[in-house]
């Protein structure tokens, strides 16, 4: 983790309290048109006149059982040097803290693929830029995963803490992801509103949105060619 921060407990109970309008945010907002990005992935992009920066919409089928998938989401809010090589190329690092044992305890519990109950954590994320030009982004956001009946969701909002030399902070404003099991196959949606802070042209950031489905393309493939390898 770079630099030392913390996060104030208080933001705890504001993740379970902000669960209900980070989830139905979309909802309201108007979109583009659906498109498929790499093959296999429905992405579009939020229009909002009222907001320069604009949010991507992502889902994807994935052949695994629900446990599988969310397990390996959660493993990339904590990057070490075991992470799949695509994800490591794209940030520099990224670690979960927890607010209480019990948390943790229900962290691993997810991981290992075992019942789990609602947990809450905290992740420091620090991200490479692609241009020489552009300082590097780092990101301190509360991340909450809730139950309920056959979905999971894990939403992630920034909080204020320290900030870290050499870096320029980027605000997450409403990251959330859906998880849906249906006879062995996990339909796993994504949503992303962000402000990257400094002075990146919003024309730029813009343009570059649809890459951040990578992830979901990324995922399908590396937990698919494990299920055929196992």
């Amino acid at each position: 983790m770079k630099g030392e921060i913390q996060v104030e407990m208080c933001n705890r109970q504001l993740a379970i309290d902000n669960f209900d309008n980070m989830i139905n945010y979309e909802s309201q907002c108007e979109w583009t048109k659906e498109k498929v990005y790499r093959k296999s992935c429905v992405t579009k992009v939020l229009v909002d006149k009222h907001i320069k920066w604009r949010g991507i919409f992502g889902k994807i089928d994935i052949n695994a059982k629900i446990s599988k998938v969310i397990s390996e989401v959660l493993k990339t809010f904590n990057i070490d040097v075991n992470s799949p090589k695509w994800l490591i190329e794209n940030i520099e690092s990224s670690s979960i803290h927890f607010f209480n044992e019990v948390d943790k305890e229900n962290y691993g519990k997810a991981i290992k693929q075992i019942n789990f109950s609602d947990f809450v954590a905290w992740t420091h994320n620090c991200v490479k830029s692609p241009f020489s030009f552009i300082q590097n982004r780092d990101a301190v956001g509360v991340l909450y995963v809730k139950q309920i009946n056959n979905k999971t969701y894990i939403t992630m909002k920034s909080v204020k803490a320290a900030q870290c030399k050499g870096y320029t902070r980027s605000t997450i404003i409403n990251q959330h992801f859906t998880f849906e099991e249906t006879k062995g196959k996990t339909t796993l949606a994504s949503f992303l509103l962000c402000d990257p802070g400094g002075q990146v042209p919003s024309f730029a950031y813009n343009m570059a949105l649809e890459a951040r489905n990578d992830i979901l393309v990324d995922l399908k493939q590396m937990i698919e060619s494990e299920r055929k390898t196992s």
